[in-house]
């Protein structure tokens, strides 16, 4: 066994060292006065080429964490990796060093073994023999059948084992656990796995040796005890650079020798180290990376590889975000922003020696080594770039390179008006937190010190509170307008990336994406160095806001949910219209392509009467029938039995499919209203004010009560929502789109004439046509054209066409009622009860009884005149009058002019006279129409939340 001392040894080394360092706290005596200057290695004073640089090529090291090391299989595709890097050049194999964590898990495993042993002793030593035989377990099924390479190892696992058990009885003793020895025992995993690697890569026929770095790796005594956190960047721990560098020569011709026949492996336990002193220590959790850059200085390598079980560095979390992707290549600037910002790719402390050095570390899958993974190298700034890195085209298409998060943060305030103008408030807030041994994650400051915001560690949030009451005691005691809060329950988002220097709206385009996903942001800063945006925001919006930060710098393709609710033939319409969209091809090069490009739609739910069916990862839209209307339990019994794990078919409760649309994993959400109903119609303001966007063919709400109509309008300013109802008027032609242009451009509208209701057009421009043809028997024909409304009595009574007016007169900005619109029935109400239900063969012969021949003589006896029949919407907007009925039009008039089921509108304004008005003019009804203009809502609405 190669220059281990035995455990027990060892750790009464590390008590010895402990109990001197109490002796001189006790005495006053400062500890870092005793200890040995920190000796530094810069890129100008390398390391000495040492008895390893004899080998005619660089070394290359890689480093494997515990989860590339969670079994034999794994152990095994680490050790033939290390191989196939080696082995890349046939004609000059690379010299190599491995890096290695404890299997995975193991490292925690220890501790318990532990932390157990307190109250326990029998439980920790079940777990210490758990522990270990875990181990031996991997051992011999990696190297099976040689027991000349795994008895030694075997043997040196159960030697430390019973060290360890020996030393937990002073714990059990002491009812606590010093510091020094659960060091000393998580840092086995190390120990075993190095040995571990290193007998498979024998038993592989290579040359090899492991480096247990305690006996080389020496670090200052001022390295504080304990393990640290999981990814905290902790202050780095600087190693002894020539005391090292010696060690590792010394143990270097030991173990090799002169022989430089073969090219070698190196196995090095990461993690572990000692200090000068003798007493084993760590360089704390996260530590292994550290282990791997600082021996890939000793040896002068040429790159370091971190061995992930991801493609690299990604743009965000990708649990979080799904659509993140691996980052080719990145500065170390970046690189340590990211990991210091929540990114545990890599540690920051492990950049450090590769910048001193220039050395490329990347980031490569252990599961896909065929990718190239990210390639961290290069700085910066301009006055740190090096002159041999190569300059990243990606910075001016995407100034924004990931975007990360830190999830469990606190935020502390102090506040108040007499702090207006007085100095030094910051600097004691700082020194109290300081005191208090709270570490400052992001700092926000308010003009003239009146309000400063820290975010910390959640952990140390209370200790925070705490010391800044401390300090500002007797301004709390003196002014009751002084405040101190702590918020809880917080997360700190941070965008990074080298191009957003000087690089104007990156602000605006990162507060805006969160904006429009109904994210409130709490606390705002931005690094000096300008490749850093970072704001506080709830913790429950986390995963949301990082979704549409994500897509608003367009790292991914935004994605908008969808809910649909009423699946008859303008809803099964638009769902087909949405398949056709998911399914084509979308060219970026045409203009009016390029905002879509990157648009993905989830249809989220779709609902009729009686059934709802809820999706969780998006209704497969492959799976529509053919039927005009969307049967959805047909739907649900043709998804597979995969996609029917996630997909709920229940009973329509509109409430339940609010609460389900309300995602936070999807920052865009819409609910689009495809039925006729007062109920869904009554939801609107509670679903903007949820941040749910609305789009409606509905017009029950836009010709509401005026109550109701300027709630919907409040609750999308109060909640930047937007509810899209252009389809209401005249399917897919703007005119609600003209009216906004006519009066934001400063144009005042004298008039608005139309001809609103689809089906009352396709009547009359029939009867045109055909002399022989009747009112009953055009408005079958349109019947079986599904052109009319549900409800045939909203044509013929003229209501759909009075909401549309009003629709129409409100955005002119009058406020009138329905019962403000004069309108001239030509149907007897009374043959039109019983609703969408009533027998349509009666209702047909009443009407040829009682209606036909009176139509028919208005339309002889506009013909006379070389006129025709049109049945006509009339805004006054000068005085507020609406009026719908027959009117008899010249053939040059624009609203003669209207074919088939066209929906014609004719605005008077001032700019455009009575001889010469703006006409809009098109198909206006079937569901067809009415679907693409809902799908035309759906994506300008799309476009709005990714400008």
């Amino acid at each position: 066994r190669t220059c281990e001392p035995p455990v027990a040894t060892a750790f009464a080394a590390a008590g010895m060292a402990a109990a001197v360092a109490r002796r001189q706290r006790r005495r006053g005596v400062a500890r870092r006065s005793a200890q040995p200057r920190v000796q530094r290695m810069s890129a100008a004073t390398e390391a000495p080429a040492g008895a390893w640089s004899r080998y005619g090529a660089p070394w290359e090291v890689h480093k494997f964490g515990g989860a590339s090391l969670n079994d034999a299989k794994l152990y095994r595709t680490c050790g033939d990796l290390l191989r196939s890097e080696s082995a890349r050049d046939p004609k000059r194999p690379v010299p190599t060093a491995a890096v290695v964590s404890a299997a995975g898990g193991m490292t925690d495993a220890l501790v318990a073994v532990v932390t157990t042993s307190v109250q326990d002793p029998a439980a920790a030593e079940e777990k210490m023999k758990a522990a270990a035989q875990r181990q031996i377990d991997i051992l011999l099924e990696l190297v099976p059948g040689r027991e000349d390479l795994t008895d030694p190892v075997i043997a040196n696992i159960q030697s430390d084992s019973k060290g360890v058990m020996s030393m937990l009885t002073a714990v059990t003793l002491m009812r606590s656990v010093p510091p020094q020895m659960l060091e000393l025992v998580a840092g086995l995993g190390e120990v075993w796995s190095a040995q571990t690697l290193m007998a498979y890569l024998r038993a592989s026929g290579e040359a090899v040796h492991w480096i247990d770095a305690r006996d080389v790796l020496i670090v200052p005594d001022t390295s504080s005890g304990g393990l640290g956190e999981k990814g905290q960047a902790l202050d780095t721990i600087q190693p002894l650079w020539e005391e090292t560098s010696s060690r590792l020569d010394a143990f270097w011709r030991k173990a090799y020798g002169s022989d430089t026949s073969q090219t070698p492996f190196v196995v090095v336990t990461g993690f572990v180290c000692s200090t000068a002193s003798g007493r084993p220590t760590t360089l704390k959790r996260s530590g292994s990376d550290y282990s791997a850059t600082i021996f890939a200085k000793l040896l002068g390598a040429s790159r370091v590889v971190f061995w992930k079980n991801v493609d690299g560095v990604y743009t965000a979390d990708p649990r979080r975000v799904p659509d993140a992707f691996s980052i080719s290549s990145m500065t170390f600037d970046e690189a340590m922003e990211l990991a210091y910002f929540g990114g545990q790719v890599l540690h920051p402390s492990a950049m450090i020696p590769c910048i001193e050095n220039r050395i490329p570390v990347l980031v490569r899958n252990v599961f896909n080594p065929a990718h190239p993974g990210t390639r961290v190298y290069g700085r910066g700034d301009e006055r740190l770039r090096w002159d041999d890195q190569e300059p990243d085209v990606t910075d001016s298409d995407l100034p924004v390179k990931a975007i990360t998060s830190i999830e469990k943060v606190s935020v502390v305030t102090l506040s108040g008006a007499s702090f207006l103008g007085t100095h030094g408030v910051a600097k004691r807030m700082m020194e109290a937190l300081a005191q208090s041994g709270v570490n400052v994650i992001l700092t926000s400051q308010g003009s003239s010190e009146h309000s400063i915001t820290v975010a910390v560690d959640e952990g140390q949030g209370d200790a925070a509170e705490a010391g800044v009451k401390e300090m500002f005691a007797l301004e709390l005691a003196k002014d009751p307008e002084i405040r101190i809060t702590q918020r809880k329950g917080c997360s700190i988002l941070a965008v990074i990336g080298e191009g957003m220097k000087n690089r104007p709206n990156i602000s605006g385009r990162f507060f805006n994406a969160l904006g429009r996903a109904s994210v409130n942001v709490i606390g705002i800063a931005q690094g000096s160095s300008e490749r850093n945006i970072s704001a506080v925001v709830p913790r429950e919006d986390l995963s949301r806001a990082l979704r549409a930060a994500h897509a608003g710098f367009t790292l991914s393709d935004m994605t908008i949910a969808v809910g649909i609710v009423g699946s008859g033939l303008v809803g099964t319409q638009l769902m087909k219209q949405l398949s056709q969209f998911a399914a084509g091809s979308r060219d970026s090069s045409v203009p009016a392509m390029a905002a879509v490009t990157r648009l993905r739609i989830e249809l989220r739910a779709v609902c009729d009467e009686h059934k709802m069916l809820l999706a969780e990862h998006g209704v497969p839209l492959g799976k529509l029938g053919d039927d005009e209307a969307c049967d959805l339990s047909a739907l649900y019994t043709a998804l597979g039995k995969e996609d029917q794990q996630t997909t709920q078919l229940e009973s329509t409760d509109l409430g339940e499919l609010e609460e389900f649309m309300n995602t936070k994993r999807i920052p865009h959400k819409v609910l689009i209203d495809c039925t006729a109903s007062d109920e869904v119609a009554a939801r609107y303001p509670q679903w903007l004010k949820r941040g749910l966007h609305v789009i409606s063919p509905n017009k029950l709400a836009g010709a509401g009560s005026l109550t109701h109509y300027a709630k919907c309008m409040e609750a999308t300013r109060d909640s930047e929502t937007q509810w899209c109802y252009e389809s209401t008027v005249g399917a897919q032609m703007p005119v609600i789109s003209v009216i906004h242009d006519i009066l934001q451009t400063g144009d005042k509208v004298i008039r608005v004439e139309g001809i609103l209701s689809g089906t009352m057009g396709y009547i009359f421009e029939t009867l045109r046509k055909d002399p022989k043809a009747t009112f009953s028997g055009a408005l079958a024909e349109a019947r079986e054209k599904h052109l009319t409304e549900p409800d045939p009595a909203e044509d013929l009574l003229g209501r759909d066409a009075a909401r549309k007016g009003l629709i129409i007169a409100r955005e002119l900005g009058l406020n009138l009622e329905l019962s403000d619109v004069t309108v001239e029935r030509l149907v007897p109400e009374s043959l039109l009860s019983g609703g969408a239900g009533r027998d349509w063969e009666t209702l047909k012969a009443e009407l040829k009884r009682s209606v036909d021949g009176e139509v028919a003589a208005r339309v002889v006896e506009a013909k006379s005149r070389g006129e025709c029949i049109r049945y006509v919407s009339e805004i006054d907007a000068q005085r507020g009058k609406i009026s719908i009925g027959l009117k008899s039009m010249p053939p040059d008039h624009p609203l003669a002019m209207v074919r088939e089921t066209e929906t014609v509108v004719s605005f008077t304004t001032e700019r455009y006279t009575q001889s010469s008005p703006l006409v809009v003019r098109g198909p206006g009804a079937g569901a067809v129409v009415t679907a693409t203009a809902v799908f035309a809502d759906l994506l300008r609405l799309a476009r709005k939340l990714g400008s």
